[in-house]
């Protein structure tokens, strides 16, 4: 029997400007032996066929009523697990490169989890010239505990994993790097493509944001969502790996310290100044606790 494969993608308010591009680039994909899945938070088929000026074959998970943004998700997950052999991931708001689906079901014949680089581009889709790295072989033990690299809009999973990394947490907002996180910590066989095959799109309303100049909003809000992400790792994940908490403490330790530097007003200023001089490819949450600027955040 052929594997079956879904894209999927949430829909939600403010993302409208962003769906029909988004539904272009899926119409123009070399692989062609998928269907699509789409949660919705907030939003109706109607809007959805609104925005892409006419109506197209879809399965919609609406969300239930008060849901957060990770239950919503995890309905269509669980939706997705009942139904399919894999996963591929996407954000309504980015756009897929024609060989994205193929790509990532080629690598998943050898692996349970891919995830692709990024082009990065703004909010009327100009290429910004800057990439969103991955390596062919990244140092996941180093990488994990600090930043990541594994979001819903570049990865991809066997759904045999996807149910291995649920249930999830319902204030969770980090949601890609709580899945990936438990993936790496279960062992999970990950494979990585340095082809940009997606381009991310950066706007005002990005939670994860990997263009500089950053603003003290978004540095005080990033601080925030690390250290929730950190209280939910502590309690649903690293209970079952002890032997990866004392990496986990250290990096708690450092967060803590550089919250409370922030915490001064010429520190922070200070940060954000010489943070915005960085010439660097960062990826999601790399530049907060920036090692190269400990002399302004630990002194």
């Amino acid at each position: 029997m052929a594997l079956k494969t879904a894209l999927y993608t949430t829909i939600y308010p403010g993302e409208e400007p962003y769906i029909k591009p988004w539904y272009d680039s899926v119409k123009t994909q070399t692989c062609r032996d998928f269907e699509i899945v789409i949660g919705l938070d907030e939003f109706t088929p109607e809007q959805v066929f609104d925005c892409v000026g006419f109506s197209f074959k879809a399965h919609f998970i609406p969300a239930d009523k008060g849901a957060s943004p990770a239950q919503v998700r995890e309905k269509a997950f669980r939706f997705i697990n009942k139904n399919y052999d894999r996963v591929v991931f996407t954000d309504s708001d980015d756009i897929l490169h024609p060989e994205r689906i193929e790509r990532a079901s080629q690598l998943l014949d050898s692996c349970d989890m891919t995830a692709c680089s990024l082009r990065i581009i703004d909010t009327d889709g100009t290429d910004l010239k800057r990439i969103f790295p991955l390596e062919e072989q990244p140092n996941l033990f180093e990488i994990m505990p600090k930043a990541n690299i594994f979001g819903l809009s570049n990865t991809a999973y066997k759904t045999s994993l996807l149910k291995k990394v649920m249930p999830f947490p319902a204030e969770c907002v980090m949601l890609d790097w709580f899945m990936a996180t438990r993936a790496w910590l279960y062992g999970a066989e990950i494979k990585t493509d340095t082809s940009a095959l997606m381009d991310y799109r950066q706007h005002p309303a990005n939670t994860a944001r990997v263009l500089p100049p950053f603003t003290q909003n978004q540095l005080l809000r990033a601080c925030e969502l690390l250290k929730l992400h950190y209280e939910l790792v502590e309690k649903h994940v690293l209970p079952e790996f002890p032997q990866i908490k004392p990496t986990y403490r250290k990096q708690i330790s450092r967060l803590e310290t550089f919250i409370n530097s922030m915490n001064q007003t010429k520190r922070l200023e200070q940060y954000l100044s010489a943070l915005n001089k960085l010439e660097e490819n960062y990826i999601w949450w790399s530049w907060i606790a920036h090692p190269a600027l400990e002399e302004i955040w630990k002194n």
